[in-house]
This record gives structure tokens, sequence and C-alpha cells, in this order.
């Protein structure tokens, strides 16, 4: 009996052209993010008109935006696991359904007790979305533009935030803070139905499960010249995990990259999410105007997409002028050097809360510099993992970092209460950013240490294979 030709995808989809269908899944995935960074930020715009309307101080809104966030650390370490055995686009859409519900039915919310709970639910889909949407991205991306296609999915979820604090500037003082979670939990669902019947599985990952009649479909409209006439069996870059894909994250020498990666989202969320929570209610307390100070968290997240776009851009840039080993390194640099730039911005900020204009420029550079860099830490993270624990080691890093998205809103609540000025504290975020800047050094050092191994062990390797 003959035996199966093989036939790689990963290759396949790095050397073929972009098909209709990668634009496709693409785009859909650039769609869901756009909706997905939307929902993660509406109470943070909506906390100013809740606290008037219910009665209640800023500070006490402390416990919703840490149990919010505490809510995505279960979602992502929860699906992205399940994706990794059950298959990305089943758990985009189920979790789009999830956040888009409970996102809808907050805005009949009558108490903060409801209104947490709600929260809480629609915090588990948001936390499992993202890591999947990720995953699917890299997957269907060839490796000469992956950088950049995987930060264009990820800078989508700032433009969901900037648009969102564009529409929360119009709708609450029209219509009342109910008015964005309408909008939050309508749209969503919109993308979920065309998401459900264009959304495609995966191929990398129904290649590492064997199932080659699903694949076989989905190259045919990757690269239509491809022969299938006969028996083939495909293959990808990776094995199929059959147990549990949390091992492969402490596997082949990456138990120490993981930890560290795991430092660098920690205090990456500590800083975005005590940003977006706390941006709106510092700048009003500051002087600025309601209309301002959600403004100024919409030109954040304005920053942040541009900055994710130029971080995957030049990434690329970067690594090509490098060579085959320096993807990783240039990443690393790349991101190191936005951070910096966040970090110097955020003092900028502190000392223009008085003037209107300056303040708005500050902030959106702090967007560009920390918001962006954090499109390019998934990345980092998307490259580090194989396809069979892909899902996970994004879901993982992404959840342990969601620490730090209950730490900063906590930590923010309570200097508010304390009643720290808004100077103060902005200048206290620039500690944990630097730090970031820190273990990214880390990282580099050992990325750079591996190559060095590689560079000395591949002659000796040559003449083994001439003995």
């Amino acid at each position: 009996m003959a035996r199966a030709r093989e036939v790689n995808i990963s290759q396949l989809i790095d050397t073929a052209p972009v098909s209709a269908l990668q634009k496709r899944a693409i785009a859909l995935c650039l769609a869901l993010a756009v909706l997905d960074g939307m929902d993660a930020q509406l109470i943070g715009f909506a906390i100013p008109a809740l606290s008037e309307d219910w009665g209640l101080s800023k500070a006490s809104f402390g416990l919703l935006l840490a149990l919010s966030s505490g809510a995505m650390v279960v979602g992502s370490l929860l699906f992205g696991p399940v994706a990794d055995r059950w298959g990305r686009r089943r758990v985009i859409l189920v979790c789009t359904v999830l956040f888009s519900v409970f996102t809808l039915a907050s805005a009949f919310a009558p108490s903060m007790g409801v209104l947490i709970v709600l929260r809480i639910l629609a915090g588990i889909g948001l936390g499992g979305v993202t890591p999947n949407l990720i995953a699917l991205t890299s997957e269907y991306s060839p490796a000469r533009s992956r950088a950049t296609l995987v930060t264009i999915v990820v800078a989508g979820m700032s433009l969901g935030g900037f648009l969102g604090g564009l529409a929360a500037a119009q709708l609450i003082p029209a219509y009342g803070w109910q008015s964005i979670f309408v909008a939050g939990g309508v749209l969503p669902l919109i993308a979920a139905a065309f998401a459900w019947r264009w959304l495609p599985e995966s191929g990398k990952f129904l290649a590492a499960r064997g199932d080659h009649d699903a694949v076989s479909k989905i190259v045919a409209a990757i690269s239509p010249q491809t022969d299938l006439s006969d028996e083939v069996r495909f293959t990808q870059d990776s094995v199929a995990e059959t147990k549990s894909p949390v091992r492969e994250l402490f596997a082949g020498g990456r138990a120490v990259d993981t930890g560290l990666l795991w430092m660098v989202f920690v205090v990456n969320f500590l800083v975005i999410y005590f940003l977006f929570g706390w941006m709106p209610t510092l700048f009003s307390e500051a002087g600025q105007s309601s209309s301002n100070a959600i403004l100024a968290a919409a030109l954040f997240n304005l920053g942040g997409m541009a900055g994710a776009l130029s971080v995957g851009r030049i990434t690329d840039r970067v690594a090509a002028a490098w060579g085959p080993s320096g993807g990783p390194r240039a990443a690393y640099a790349v991101v190191m050097a936005g951070y910096s730039i966040g970090a110097l911005f955020i003092g900028a900020v502190a000392m223009s809360l008085a003037n209107s204009t300056l303040l708005l420029v500050a902030i959106c550079v702090v967007g560009f510099g920390i918001s962006g860099s954090s499109a390019g830490i998934i990345a980092i993270a998307a490259s580090i993992y194989p396809v069979a624990a892909r899902s996970t080691g994004i879901g993982w890093a992404m959840g342990v970092g969601r620490i730090g998205s209950i730490v900063g809103p906590t930590v923010g609540a309570a200097l508010i209460a304390a009643g720290m000025d808004a100077r103060t504290i902005f200048l206290l975020m620039i500690v944990p950013t630097g730090l970031a800047v820190l273990t990214l050094g880390v990282l580099l050092l050992r990325e750079r240490r591996r190559d060095r191994v590689v560079d000395v062990a591949a002659p000796a390797a040559v003449a083994v294979a001439v003995d």
C-alpha cells in the first residue's frame, strides 16, 4: 500500500499568497477584537455617571473593577486549554455570545451587587475571546507578516476602546449610562452571527488533530494549485497535544521564559487597567470636564492602536534586517523602547493635568508606548509556544497577567480613597513601567545566550553528520 503524501500546512501558509479565506478569517478576528476591546472598557467610561446616578463614591467602584478583571483571568486560564483541545472557532463564538449577553443585561442592573455579578460573567467571556483571536490570527498568517497581522488584531482592542470612548462621550449625556451597555451587547451579537457563518477553524489546529478531510478544504481555498487528487496527510510544525497543553509552557527550557513573560504581563495589565479604570475619574478630579476626561481615555486607546501597528511593522522590519535568528530579539528591543517612551510620558501627564491640550497629547503618547507595547508582548507570547499549546500559552500569560488588572484598579481605589492627588498617583505608575523594561532586558539576554549556544552547537552537529 502506497504511503500517503505529506503536505506541511505551515510551510504552505508561509509560502503561498494570502488567500481570500485567510483575509476573511483575520478580518473577522479584527472585528471581534474591536468589540472585545470596547466592552472591556465600558465600565470605566460609565463610572462617573453611575456614581452620580446611584449616589455612590467613585472609590467604591474599585471592587467592581477588580472583580470584573479577575473574571477575565478565569476566562483566559479556562478557555485557552479548552481551545487547544476543542478548537479556536468554537471558543471564540461561545465566549463572544457570553460577554455580549451579560453586557446587554448590565444596562438593566438596578444596583451595584447585580452589576458586579453581570460584569463578572461578561468578564469570563471577554477573557476567553482574546487569546483565541490572537492564536487564530497567528495560525492563518504567513511568517513574513505574522507580527504585523497579530499586532493589527491586538490594536483592534485599542481601537474598540477609542470608539467606545467617543461613543460614551456622546451617548451618556444624551441617553444615560445604560446606552453604552446596550450598544456593547447588541453589536458583538451581530458580529457573532457573521463569525458563525464565515469564520473558519484553524487549519494548523485541524492538522495537529489529524482531521485531514477538513484541512483539505482549507488547503484548497488557500492554495488551489496544490495537488490533492491522491491520498494526502497534512502536517504542521508541531504535534497535537493529547494530555495537558499547560505542561508545554514549561517544557523545552521554556520555564524561566514563561515566568519572566508572566511578570511582564502582570506589570503591563496593572498599568493599563489602572489607566482604563481611573483615567476619567482622575482627570475629572484634576479639574478637567467630564467630556475631556472621557476624550483623554479615548485618545489613550487611539495612541495604543497606533503603537500596536507601529510595533508590529517595526518588529518585522528589524527582524528581517537581523536575519533568521533576529525575530524574537527584535520584538524584545522594540517593546522595551515602547515601555520607556510610555514611562517618560506618564511623567508628562502628571505635569500637565491643568493644561487640556498638553494632557491630551501626552496621554495619547502614553497609549502609544504602553498599550502599543502590550501588543508586542502578546506577539512574543504567540512566537514562544508551539501550535499545540499556543492558545494555552497566550491564554495563561494573559490570565496570569490579569492579576495586574486586579491589582491596578484596587491600588487606584485605595490611593483615591486615601486622598492622594492625581499628579502623585500618575507619577507612581512610572515604577512598574520601568520594571517591565528591566524584565524584558533579562528575556533579551536569555534570547541572545540561546542564539550563541545554537551557533556553537551547529558546527559540532555538522561534524557528527559528516563522520
